[in-house]
């Protein structure tokens, strides 16, 4: 794929040029067809407002992580001096918990959490984010403004949000 700023030649489905760092993602966009397509190509995350995640210190101990969690959309942003180091979802506690909780709860919430998750930022586009989602196998993604989070979105608050804002297209089907 050429750069069209630069002339560079480019890997097919590169997001930027290798040459001039230029964003290149919306070249190989397919073209929406329907009016639920252009929304979620169009429309930013910010415009779903999903409820703030709970937050945590990454110290705090497994157990105030599982009480938030239980209060929450399925997951718990780790942060640390307000950047995020983690999130700690129900998946985590499942496949690195387990039926252990009593042995560890006392533990840091660290030791559980999945560190650096993928973040966007709140005026990407909804599409972007179930393209995450789908490929990473997660059902939340954290929302970020510069390097704060700020929000985190979930496929659950994805489908309410297109329910509302296209409820006589889904008699459609």
């Amino acid at each position: 794929m050429e750069c069209p700023y630069c002339g560079h030649e480019n890997i097919d489905g590169s997001d930027a040029c290798e040459e001039c760092l230029e964003d290149l993602t919306h070249l190989d966009a397919p073209a929406p067809t329907t009016q639920i397509e252009r929304g979620i190509m169009k429309e930013p995350l910010r415009s779903i407002r999903a409820p703030v995640p709970p937050k945590i210190s990454p110290e705090a101990p497994l157990r105030e992580a599982v009480a938030q969690l239980i209060d929450s959309s399925g997951a718990v942003l780790v942060v640390y001096i307000d950047a995020l180091v983690g999130i700690f979802s129900e998946r985590d506690l499942l496949l690195k918990v387990g039926d252990r909780y009593s042995e560890l709860a006392d533990r840091p919430i660290r030791d559980f959490m999945t560190p650096a998750p993928e973040t966007l930022r709140g005026d990407d586009p909804i599409a972007f984010a179930l393209n995450r989602m789908d490929v990473g196998h997660f059902r939340q993604i954290p929302i970020e403004e510069g390097d704060v989070p700020v929000g985190m979105v979930s496929i659950r608050n994805i489908l309410q949000h297109l329910a509302t804002q296209y409820p006589d297209l889904l008699t459609e089907v």
